[in-house]
């Protein structure tokens, strides 16, 4: 082995040091090109001496490239004024060209008070220019039958260049979290030294520790908020690297992280401001004052040039109940930033799903990670900065820049499988048995059968979702709104909200999330592995699924499409492991906590993690064999430890239940002192018929709360000490082992996705 070579493996190993092996990994995608058209002047624009006499022309030159994306723009108009000097700059994106013409067309219109004249049109192929280089054209125009003076004249430059992609394009983590990794793995080093015994001796030894939170609606949020709690409390919070949610584990998360309290002050005042905001049903937020200001916002957005469905509605009105009017206009996404820097706090993460319209979410998708830094998918090594989200791009070309969405309409996005629901949800406010629904009926196949309908109901050519033809790639989408008149601009938006809240005969199209696609244009020749280091096991993709499971999650998206599907990612299995499973984020242990429902609470609770098993083989990822007989040997029980002896690189997983056994029985762990006579806070059934905590409901008396919250918070302080212990172990493995968490020399040489050359450059 070369010193060089020893020397790269050397930092690769220590996890954490300056070579990353992720960054030698090629995510290849065919660069941008952007046309700048300078419009420099006007000459001899005229209407003839009595077209002049009647009225001076207003000139103004419009450009309309079908092949760019925003590809009609305009210069200003000036006043009679037949030798304008415009002197304007046009920017369009084009994707590279090679034998295909690339048509302008360059329209001379005249600025008047009801319509605009068209004065002439010539139509310029842009695909002769050579790139990196300038052209200098005049054109001119003659309408036939006028005299030879009446010739008019317009000069342009046009300039072609590369553009640098506004994504990112890599396997590799980005730079900030990188740097919030290095100080945060200081901090937990810290931590651990101070919260247990026989805690890590140096920096290499420290574990990195991810929290994880399911979906289950206010169940799931108020359950993690119990966990949550007595791991601040304990200090397990302060080793703790990340912290994923998954929809109803998201608002959880989201609200601690815009609360100013917070890590400060630890989990206090969050949690008795999520105690008074679920007292009472958010329906009242459905009162006409309310859904008019709701139907302005939409409108807004609608008229900006944004896509609008239910999901927009949603997490305004779960922002309005959570976050509360004033936090709800503020708060954002990238201001989780200042919360976790200088790794102050765990990193947050979390999740949804692109999902396609011909296809159930159970045999297509693709799980989109959302953090303060990025927001991308991993299958195709593609990541935006997290401000971007919802802007427009083309070919990895940021295109036009929108504010940053509000955090509400995130969160309704990471829950949207309760906006796909949204009548079951308001007839239970109303005391009427959702139809077609019994309370033991699954919940994914509640959605399965939603979600499919919903995005089937979309119309297979709609304007707004239409993939591009060859010779037009955007058919402009402002243009849908500027065309359309006030009175058109208002339907469209009160149709989209009407659609999704009335419980009579509701249309699904509106239901399922919409964004701008940030992939449109990217030529996707592949995808990527998740862990492009591990070995690959023959078979596995075969065998592993069930019927339709997983079928088609290696096939890569439709760049086409203008606009794509968002959805709870609890249509898939509801705990966010693939973010956390990435090989970059090298995670030690796993603690898990799972809301997600069951038919009654003794059934097996090992549906959600044995799916995720499932999901990691396929992808060989490495991750410890579930073993179900645990369930009939040992019972049901508040905590599972999952580890695979015989792999180093497998995380060991900590599964906790959501189970009432000897909550009923103690006031709190510890020395375990048994209830006063008499005191019934904790006897009872959390998957009752009858309880408050059915996924669907969105009201819990303070009661309710306290009973869930104070359970789960006991269920885990009872296992803390299982905590301390399996972090030892963690510990212990990355004493003695150099495979735990490290790429190895044999992993990079044995990798089927890396190039020889940068093999080499290793």
């Amino acid at each position: 082995m070369s010193g060089k070579l020893a020397a790269s493996l050397n930092r690769v190993r220590g996890n954490g040091e300056k070579t990353d092996p992720f960054q030698f990994f090629e995510v290849a995608h065919e660069p941008c090109h952007i046309l700048t058209v300078r419009v420099l002047r006007g000459r001899n624009i005229t209407k003839g001496r009595l077209g002049d006499y009647m009225d001076t022309p207003d000139p103004y030159l419009v450009v309309h490239i079908r092949t760019a994306p925003d590809g009609k723009k305009a210069t200003k108009n000036i006043d009679n004024e037949i030798n304008p000097e415009w002197d304007e700059e046009l920017s369009y994106l084009l994707p590279p060209h090679e034998y295909l013409p690339i048509k302008a067309e360059i329209n001379l219109m005249d600025a008047n008070y009801a319509v605009d004249e068209k004065l002439g049109s010539v139509e310029f192929d842009v695909s002769t220019i050579p790139l990196e280089e300038t052209v200098f054209k005049t054109f001119s125009f003659n309408e036939v039958g006028l005299p030879c003076q009446y010739i008019f004249k317009w000069t342009i430059f046009f300039v072609l260049c590369r553009c640098d992609q506004d994504i990112r394009s890599s396997l590799a983590l980005c730079t900030e979290e990188k740097e919030f990794r290095s100080a945060r793995k200081r901090s937990a080093f810290t931590a651990m030294r101070n919260t247990m015994v026989g805690g890590p001796r140096s920096l290499r030894e420290t574990p990195t520790i991810a929290i994880l939170g399911s979906g289950g609606g206010f169940r799931a949020m108020t359950g993690m908020s119990g966990a949550i709690k007595a791991l601040s409390d304990s200090g397990i919070l302060n080793c703790a690297t990340y912290i994923c949610g998954l929809s109803g584990s998201s608002w959880y998360i989201s609200l601690l992280y815009a609360n100013a309290d917070f890590p400060e002050k630890g989990t206090t005042a969050i949690n008795a401001e999520i105690r008074n905001n679920i007292a009472s049903s958010p329906f009242w937020l459905l009162r006409p004052e309310c859904l008019m200001r709701y139907s302005h916002r939409l409108h807004t957005k609608m008229k900006a040039g944004q896509p609008v469905t239910f999901t927009d509605f949603f997490g305004l009105l779960i922002g309005q109940t959570l976050l509360g009017p004033d936090r709800m206009e503020t708060a954002k996404l990238t201001d989780f930033q200042e919360k976790i820097h200088g790794g102050k706090a765990p990193m947050p993460i979390l999740t949804c799903l692109h999902v396609r319209p011909d296809m159930s979410a159970m045999t297509f998708h693709d799980w989109v990670e959302f953090s303060p830094f990025e927001i991308g998918m991993a299958k195709y090594g593609t990541f935006m900065k997290s401000k971007y989200f919802g802007s427009k791009f083309f070919m990895g070309v940021l295109a036009k820049e929108y504010e940053e969405y509000p955090l509400h309409f995130l969160m309704g996005i990471w829950g949207s499988a309760f906006s796909i629901l949204f009548n079951r949800l308001v007839e239970k406010s109303k005391g009427i048995k959702p139809s077609n629904m019994s309370h033991n009926e699954d919940m994914r196949t509640i959605l399965g059968k939603e979600i499919d309908q919903s995005l089937r109901d979309v119309p297979s050519k709609s304007k707004d979702d239409s993939e591009s033809d060859s010779d037009e790639a955007d058919s402009d989408d402002e243009e849908e709104y500027w065309d359309a008149s006030e009175e058109e601009q208002i339907r469209k938006a009160e149709e989209a909200l009407q659609s999704c809240i009335t419980v009579i005969n509701p249309s699904r199209e509106y239901r399922a999330g919409k964004i701008l696609n940030y992939m449109r244009g990217i030529a996707i020749n592949r995808t990527y592995p998740i862990s492009p280091f591990s070995p690959l096991s023959g078979g596995q993709e075969n065998t592993i699924a069930e019927a339709d499971e997983f079928q088609k999650i290696h096939e890569p998206m439709e760049v086409k499409k203008k606009k794509v599907h968002l959805v709870d990612a609890g249509l898939t299995f509801n705990s966010p492991y693939p973010c956390i499973l990435r090989p970059q984020r090298a995670v030690d242990l796993i603690i898990s906590f799972d809301f997600s429902g069951r038919p009654q609470e003794v059934c097996e609770p090992f549906k959600e993690i044995l799916l995720a098993e499932k999901w990691a083989r396929m992808h060989h990822l490495p991750f410890p064999k579930i073993d179900r007989t645990v369930y009939e040997t040992e019972g049901l029980k508040e905590c599972y430890v999952f580890q695979d002896h015989s792999d180093d690189r497998a995380p060991i997983i900590m599964h906790f239940v959501l189970c009432n056994i000897l909550f009923r029985k103690y006031s709190k762990p510890g020395n375990l002192p048994v209830l006063l006579p008499g005191d019934t806070r904790g006897d009872f059934n959390i998957y009752d018929p009858k309880s408050p905590y059915s996924t669907f409901n969105f009201q819990y008396p303070n009661e309710a709360f306290d009973r869930l919250h104070e359970l789960v918070e006991f269920n885990t302080l009872l296992h803390i000490e299982t905590i301390k212990d399996q972090i030892r172990q963690c510990i212990t493995l990355r004493r003695h082992s150099q495979a735990r968490c490290s790429i190895t020399l044999n992993d990079i040489r044995n990798s089927f996705h890396m190039s020889d050359k940068n093999k080499k450059s290793l």
